[in-house]
């Protein structure tokens, strides 16, 4: 079933079709009489799926749905990958990211433009993705492109020319923006789904999980550094990798690398699944060498639900603090230096790191600080 539903996604008149049908523009979400008007170009699949635990950006989207609502705006949302045919002019503000953003840029519509950033800048993002294509293909001799996070050129036009920029990041990916001309930017943490009981280690805990990680992320393989990963453990067959993210859809990019026996990969992972708690307690560490995000909101789940000590570079926008350990090098040498660092390391430091890598996502990373935050900066630009 799987394997059909993938084939028809490739399929673009399929996907129009269902698009049509399945994905029209929502007019007025909340059935409001308000005096204004708001446009937010995200996805109209969000406002379709309550309790949708896949990812958070579910429920942060209609989030900044409802602030809109509560400041005076009727909201109407369109999906972000595809031109609307909505009047444009109609709208006091335009919120949220893609070619409906572009489309009011090049048209100069009135109404305020406000670019959601779930990740880095466009551009940075498409440059870094197309950086580690190169990199791969000059090694395996294959160019696997579904693995990859290549944008659209016209959602960096939208960011660079929008009024102001809200950017789910931290200063790294701050940077990505102002790097390519964005003045106005106000950053912003996500939230995660957080788990019902209070998750804790021990050190026998600590004993047994200290050689063990966990990959966890989406699509892109590649652009997460997947293939990064896999070859440091082989160099490390002491360690055990667990794999968890969309591989099914990507196998292009693991025939490539001739998976070792210490890699075990098991495809996507609900969070809210007993084999997530089981994989908690295995895994001591949550892993992603990737070369671009927002915040790798992969990354605080497997820290809040699992007290998953955080291996990351920098691009990965998570303030790691004193906890976590940063993968220095985007290359497998990187990876074999931090998991080197990690063997330097006593039990009772790694609990202490578990415990506060949890307290941090549990703290900072809250879906009410989230709508916190959001209402405070759409108070501030509109």
């Amino acid at each position: 079933m799987n394997k059909i539903k993938d084939r028809l996604k490739k399929n673009s008149l399929v996907l129009s079709v269902y698009e049509l049908i399945f994905q029209r523009p929502i007019r007025n979400v909340f059935n409001k009489k308000n005096s204004k008007k708001a446009l937010l170009s995200y996805s109209t699949y969000h406002f379709k799926k309550s309790n949708y635990k896949a990812h958070s950006n579910y429920q942060e989207s209609v989030a900044v749905a409802e602030i809109m609502d509560s400041l005076g705006f009727n909201v109407d949302v369109v999906n972000n990958n595809r031109d609307t045919r909505l009047s444009l002019d109609d709208y006091d503000v335009i919120i949220g990211e893609g070619i409906p953003l572009y489309q009011c840029i090049v048209k100069n519509t009135q109404g305020k433009k406000v670019y959601y950033a779930t990740g880095s800048h466009p551009w940075q993002c498409t440059q870094a993705s197309l950086h580690r294509l190169s990199e791969f293909a000059k090694r395996y001799k294959s160019v696997p492109l579904k693995s990859t996070r290549v944008q659209d050129f016209r959602w960096g036009i939208a960011a660079s020319c929008a009024d102001s920029v809200i950017c789910i990041g931290n200063e790294q990916t701050k940077q990505s923006f102002l790097d390519n001309g964005v003045s106005q930017i106000d950053l912003i943490r996500p939230s995660f789904h957080q788990g019902s009981i209070p998750y804790t280690r021990t050190l026998d805990d600590i004993a047994s999980a200290r050689k063990t990680a966990l990959w966890f992320g989406s699509y892109g393989l590649l652009h997460k550094g997947l293939d990064i990963a896999i070859e440091a453990f082989r160099c490390r067959p002491d360690w055990t990798l667990h794999v968890c993210g969309y591989t099914n859809a990507e196998q292009e990019l693991l025939q490539c690398l001739d998976v070792p026996e210490n890699v075990i990969i098991h495809g996507f992972l609900n969070v809210e699944s007993d084999f997530f708690s089981e994989l908690a307690a295995r895994c001591l560490y949550v892993i992603l060498p990737s070369c671009s995000e927002g915040i790798a909101t992969s990354v605080i789940t497997a820290m809040g639900r699992g007290a998953m000590i955080p291996i990351v570079t920098k691009e990965c926008g998570v303030d790691i603090n004193d906890f976590g350990i940063n993968i220095n090098a985007l290359n497998c040498d990187g990876v074999l230096d931090s998991l080197m660092f990690c063997d330097s390391i006593s039990d009772s430091e790694l609990l202490a790191r578990s415990i506060a890598a949890y307290n941090n996502a549990n703290t900072m990373y809250t879906f009410d600080a989230y709508k916190r935050d959001m209402m405070s900066i759409l108070t501030k630009l509109i």
